[in-house]
């Protein structure tokens, strides 16, 4: 089922609530849904090629993206980063103490919008050429 316009609306309003969160300071929230964002595109893009993956690690979808449009592979490495925010951003049983948002920083947060933008631009380009 092609669902390359929900998805890329999904996550478009992801990027824009974590952008929104970096204005209140609350760092975990936007991290996690700066993953999300991505995450999202990343889908949109493999719905765009015929492929619907329900897995949540950035980076491996963003291999099979590149299984097929080797120019994204790029992003791997900044992927890996984002995949680290999808659990402890949320769940403070990932430390040993502290609440969840009290292990995460400005500059973290700043960082996963950054990435999750580049992410989803590429992708959303991948996804509106593959699914005209």
């Amino acid at each position: 089922m092609r669902r390359v316009a929900d998805l890329l609306d999904d996550a478009e309003d992801c990027l824009g609530a974590a952008k929104d969160l970096l204005g209140t300071k609350r760092w975990a929230k936007a991290c996690f849904l700066s993953q999300q964002g991505a995450e999202l595109a990343v889908k949109a893009a493999l719905n765009a090629l015929g492929k619907e993956r329900r897995r949540h690690d950035i980076h491996s979808l963003v291999e099979e993206v590149g299984e097929e449009k080797g120019e994204v592979l790029q992003f791997v490495e900044e992927a890996k980063l984002l995949d680290q925010y999808y659990i402890p951003t949320r769940y403070m049983n990932a430390f040993s103490e502290g609440s969840a948002r009290s292990h995460f920083t400005e500059r973290q947060a700043v960082e996963a919008v950054e990435i999750a933008e580049r992410i989803f631009l590429k992708m959303r380009e991948i996804a509106y050429e593959d699914s005209q």
